[in-house]
């Protein structure tokens, strides 16, 4: 493996003290570069597990790394400066153009009374051009479709600039080809030097982009390893409670399920 850009090491975490753990005896090591897929059924603490890395939530037990050094050691701005999230839907309450949506992504490298520049601006447009969405950074936020704004959030991602991408279902709203179109923009960005790790509960989407994959299930890691390896209809039947037969079809990895 490379050398590890994102460590967990049994992690247990619940939402409230006494109540049922969401994570329980966690751990995974994510090497640098390529792209990673976390993937599992709904409620078992996918979402979770990015929000700790992203240190906006605290494990009861366990330690996070990044970078090799310790998940507290970081300020809050330098923690930005190395890892973003495009979240599975965000709600938008104020009226922004796509450029200064986009632009959001610059809050870790501002001060705290500081406005963006022209190379934040320029940041953001080539972000912005990233995806496709160039042509509209003056429209509102609160006029594009689902697919566009899936893209947006990306954008702002982009903008921040940091090694390492965590992205949450990033498929799960989009029709075939957006999701054809974000997962070629995710191979670009893995060619260009950047860590990707999507969440997901889609085992096609999986075998599509991902180079490894971590399978999960109640909050424990139960398989890890390249795609070819452990995306077995076994394991796949036993994440998910259901026959899944795996096979190949036109160079591709392929799932059946009854």
């Amino acid at each position: 493996m490379n050398e590890a850009i994102l460590e967990f090491n049994s992690l247990r975490f619940a939402y409230q003290q006494g109540s049922a753990l969401v994570l329980e005896d966690f751990s995974m090591q994510i090497g640098r570069g390529g792209v990673v897929a976390v993937l599992g059924p709904n409620g078992t603490g996918k979402t979770t597990m990015l929000m700790l890395a992203l240190g906006w939530l605290t494990p009861a037990a366990g330690t996070i790394k990044l970078l090799g050094q310790p998940l507290a050691q970081y300020a809050r701005r330098e923690l930005g400066q190395k890892i973003s999230l495009v979240p599975q839907f965000e709600p938008t309450f104020f009226d922004f153009s796509l450029i200064d949506f986009a632009l959001l992504g610059r809050a870790p490298y501002l001060g705290s009374f500081s406005m963006p520049g022209p190379q934040d601006y320029e940041i953001a447009r080539q972000a912005l051009a990233k995806v496709g969405m160039a042509e509209k950074a003056e429209r509102s936020v609160m006029n594009i479709s689902g697919g566009e704004h899936q893209l947006v959030l990306l954008a702002r991602s982009l903008a921040q600039q940091t090694e390492l991408m965590l992205l949450d279902e990033p498929t799960s709203h989009l029709d075939i080809k957006n999701k054809s179109r974000l997962l070629a923009i995710l191979r670009e960005l893995v060619a260009e030097g950047k860590t990707i790790v999507f969440t997901t509960h889609e085992p096609d989407v999986a075998a599509m982009i991902a180079d490894s994959v971590i399978m999960v299930k109640g909050g424990r890691v139960m398989h890890a390893g390249r795609v070819a390896d452990v995306m077995t209809g076994k394991n796949l039947s036993e994440i998910y409670d259901t026959r899944i037969e795996a096979g190949e079809y036109a160079a591709r990895r392929v799932f059946l399920w009854d």
